[in-house]
C-alpha cells in the first residue's frame, strides 16, 4: 500500500515539475522569435529615420509619445476625445503607428496630429498578454524609446487607456527630477500596501536624457533579448535593487484603477484603466462613464465632462468583471507572499522574473 501511494505522490509532483520545464522551454522559443522580430525595429534603424527626426525637433522638451496599431485605434481616438480641450496637449503628443490605417483613422478626426509611421509586420495583430506579439511590442518599445533618447530630448512614454481630469504635461515639473535616471508610475493608489509602493506599474513613465538614464535603458533592452520577462518587472528589479536612480510620480497625479475600488479620495489627475485581460475593455470603460465616443468614433463632450466629473468627486461606478477579480486575486497574493521575512525580499524584487518561467498554468 505505501508503495502505491508513493508511487502515486511521484506522478503527482511530476506533473508540475514537467509543466515548469515546459514552460521554460516554451519561453526559450519564444525568445527566438522576439530577436527575429527586433530586425524590424531595431534602434540603430529608428535613430536615422529622417522623418522621426523631423518631427521630434519640432516638438518641445518633455513631449509625450503613444504607439498604436489597428486594433487600439478608437482607445485613442478616446483618449484624444477626453483630452481635447486642454490646451497643448494634442500638439505636445507624438504618435508612432504601426499601420497606415491607424493613421488614416487618427487624422480623419485629429488631421494636425503628430503621427509618424513605422511598418513592423510582426506587431500587426491583435496583442494577447504575454505571447511573442506582446512581448515584441514592448521589446519595439525599449528600442524607440533608446533611439528617441539619442536625439536629445527628454520624453513621456503615455498609454491610450488612462483618463485626464487636467492636462497632465501642465501639472508635473520634471525639473524636480533633474537628477534621476527614470520617472515612474507605481502601482495601486495611496490605499495599496506600502509593500507594493514605489514599484513601477509600466504604463506611463518619464524617460530623460543623462547618460546614466540611456545606460538604464541600454541594460533593459539588454535583458529583454535574453530573459522572458515584461520590462515592468525589468525595470522593477533595477530599481529595487539599486542599480539606478529611480523616482517615482505621486499618487495625487498618477494611480492605477485600484483607487475605483478604494474609498475614492484624492481623485488622480491621471488614471490609468489596465487590468482588463477579458477583452472588450471599450465596454467596460463604458459602464465606468469612461468612454468618450458614439458609435461613428465621435467624441461627445457630454460624456467627458460626466467621466471627469465623476473621476473628480469620487464616484465612479465599481465595475464587477472576472478580469478585474483575478487581478485583485493575484495582487493581494503577491503582497502576501512578499511579506514573508526573507522570501518577501527576495520575491518582492524577482518575482516577475521567475513567474513566467516558474508558472504552471
Amino acid at each position: 500500500m505505501l508503495r502505491i501511494v508513493l508511487r502515486i505522490l511521484v506522478v503527482l509532483s511530476a506533473i508540475p515539475v514537467a509543466l515548469i520545464f515546459n514552460n521554460i522551454w516554451q519561453n526559450h522559443r519564444n525568445l527566438h522569435v522576439l530577436r527575429k522580430n527586433e530586425a524590424e525595429f531595431h534602434w540603430s534603424h529608428i535613430v536615422e529615420y529622417e522623418e522621426l527626426q523631423r518631427v521630434v525637433n519640432k516638438l518641445p522638451h518633455n513631449y509625450g509619445v503613444m504607439f498604436l496599431n489597428r486594433h487600439a485605434v478608437r482607445m485613442t481616438l478616446n483618449w484624444l476625445c477626453n483630452t481635447k480641450s486642454f490646451v497643448g496637449a494634442h500638439q505636445r503628443m507624438l504618435f508612432i503607428v504601426m499601420d497606415k490605417h491607424s493613421e488614416n483613422s487618427l487624422r480623419k478626426f485629429y488631421p494636425k496630429l503628430n503621427i509618424v509611421i513605422w511598418l513592423a509586420p510582426a506587431l500587426q495583430n491583435t496583442f494577447r498578454p504575454y505571447d511573442t506579439t506582446y512581448m515584441s511590442f514592448f521589446l519595439m518599445r525599449t528600442n524607440f524609446i533608446h533611439a528617441l533618447q539619442k536625439l536629445g530630448k527628454g520624453f513621456w512614454m503615455l498609454q491610450a487607456d488612462t483618463v485626464w481630469r487636467d492636462n497632465f504635461f501642465n501639472v508635473i515639473d520634471v525639473r524636480k527630477y533633474e537628477k534621476s535616471d527614470i520617472l515612474l508610475d507605481q502601482q495601486g493608489y495611496e490605499g495599496t500596501a506600502p509593500i507594493r509602493q514605489r514599484t513601477m506599474n509600466g504604463a506611463n513613465f518619464y524617460v530623460p536624457v543623462n547618460s546614466s538614464s540611456q545606460q538604464l535603458v541600454e541594460s533593459w533592452l539588454s535583458w529583454q533579448k535574453s530573459v522572458y520577462i515584461t520590462d515592468p518587472d525589468l525595470v522593477k528589479i533595477f530599481c529595487l535593487r539599486g542599480d539606478y536612480l529611480c523616482d517615482y510620480i505621486p499618487y495625487s497625479l498618477v494611480t492605477g484603477w485600484e483607487w475605483i475600488y478604494g474609498d475614492q479620495k484624492n481623485p488622480p489627475v491621471m488614471i490609468q484603466m489596465d487590468g482588463e485581460t477579458g477583452g472588450d475593455k471599450e465596454k467596460v470603460l463604458e459602464k465606468y462613464d469612461f468612454w468618450f465616443l458614439d458609435r461613428l468614433d465621435r467624441c461627445k463632450a457630454d460624456k467627458v465632462a460626466k467621466g471627469v466629473e465623476q473621476l473628480a468627486s469620487g464616484s465612479v461606478p465599481r465595475v464587477n468583471t472576472v478580469s478585474k477579480s483575478r487581478e485583485q486575486f493575484y495582487l493581494k497574493l503577491g503582497e502576501l507572499m512578499n511579506q514573508i521575512p526573507v522570501f518577501g525580499h527576495y520575491s518582492s524584487i524577482y518575482g516577475g522574473l521567475t513567474s513566467l518561467y516558474l508558472q504552471i498554468f
